[in-house]
């Protein structure tokens, strides 16, 4: 039978909230003392911290309770009851921090993914013996993080995923991680609040464009050697390389002269040039929503990434700051040069993630 909502409290509750705030504040400047940053953490004496449950709490007021009652009726064999279940508690005190200790928790603190999807966080558990009931979740609630449990912890490495589903693009930080077990018989709770810098970068979720609603533009340039690129693909421009024959090729392509001379069978390749530059920018997207425009330009890197088109990525034609050496920093985030491959995908979706 569960209590109404309208009759449940807290204990913080009825603490004000310029106390509760002051108090939060201290707490968090302990743990960052206490608990720094960094990728792997080991559990000991230093960051392990335990408490009695509800049913602890219950379990020792019904220890004091047997004990007066024995005081008070001079009954050697309740007072005696009373040290048993006292001597009990103190012994699962101790069970419940060797189980918790020497556990290795292990994460690559950032993740990227799209807007609306699930992204995972991997944690990897490193554990000498076997341990009982760890539990894991982001310590944010508002994260709405699950609990994600690793019920037993055997000997080895083992991994957890915390998900997060972000609701829309940019950059979070996602706060420390709480690491917790109950283990055994639940009078205690060992809990450990660590913190892995865990940040989540979101890129807008890619919208398709209609077919003829955008059209790359041609950048019209002038003919200099910062305008011209060449590409890896097949032409008839310029010669590249010899490459030896094989069986399907054109034989318009042989080397006549080499395969003359007995060096070989070997067939021409060359090499085209194109001639514009070819920019994705944020102006020329059909619409006049920000958002939508980024969910555009991030269906059409994808789709260039693909196809193994060269592009680059132009998002604001000019900076806003009076200062030259300022604004020059400001467009080399908000231009990306044109190249081709995943690492040049990700740049690209990232500076649309993270756009003003």
């Amino acid at each position: 039978m569960t209590m109404p909502k309208m009759f449940r409290f807290n204990l913080t509750d009825l603490i004000p909230k310029p106390v509760s705030n002051f108090l939060h504040k201290k707490f968090e400047y302990w743990l960052a003392k206490r608990i720094p940053s960094q990728k792997s953490h080991q559990l000991n004496s230093r960051n392990i911290m335990i408490y009695p449950s509800r049913f602890g709490l219950s379990y020792l007021a019904f220890v004091v309770l047997v004990f007066l009652l024995g005081t008070n009726y001079q009954n050697n064999i309740i007072l005696l009851f009373s040290y048993l279940l006292a001597s009990l508690f103190i012994s699962i005190m101790l069970h419940s921090f060797y189980n918790f200790s020497k556990l290795r928790f292990q994460s690559n603190p950032v993740q990227q993914g799209f807007a609306e999807d699930t992204l995972y966080f991997p944690i990897n558990v490193t554990a000498d013996k076997t341990h009982f009931d760890i539990n894991v979740h982001f310590t944010n609630k508002s994260l709405n993080s699950p609990i994600e449990k690793c019920v037993p912890c055997c000997q080895g490495t083992q991994t957890i995923n915390l998900t997060y589903k972000p609701p829309k693009r940019g950059k979070y930080k996602l706060g420390r991680v709480t690491v917790f077990s109950e283990y055994s018989l639940g009078l205690f709770k060992s809990k450990s609040v660590l913190d892995f810098g865990h940040c989540a970068i979101v890129y807008p979720k890619a919208k398709s464009l209609v077919t003829g609603q955008y059209q790359l533009p041609a950048q019209a340039e002038q003919a200099n050697v910062d305008s011209f690129q060449t590409t890896n693909l097949p032409g008839t421009d310029d010669f590249s390389e010899l490459k030896k024959f094989v069986r399907g090729e054109s034989k318009s392509r042989t080397a006549w002269k080499l395969l003359a001379k007995g060096q070989g069978h070997y067939s021409k390749h060359y090499q085209g040039s194109q001639g514009s530059l070819q920019w994705l920018t944020l102006a020329d997207m059909p619409s006049n929503n920000l958002e939508t425009k980024l969910r555009y330009l991030s269906f059409l890197i994808g789709e260039f990434t693909a196809t193994n088109q060269t592009f680059g990525l132009a998002l604001s034609s000019q900076a806003t700051s009076n200062n030259l050496q300022e604004n020059t920093e400001q467009l080399n985030k908000m231009m990306i040069s044109p190249n081709t491959g995943i690492e040049h995908q990700i740049a690209c979706l990232t500076a649309l993630a993270l756009y003003s």
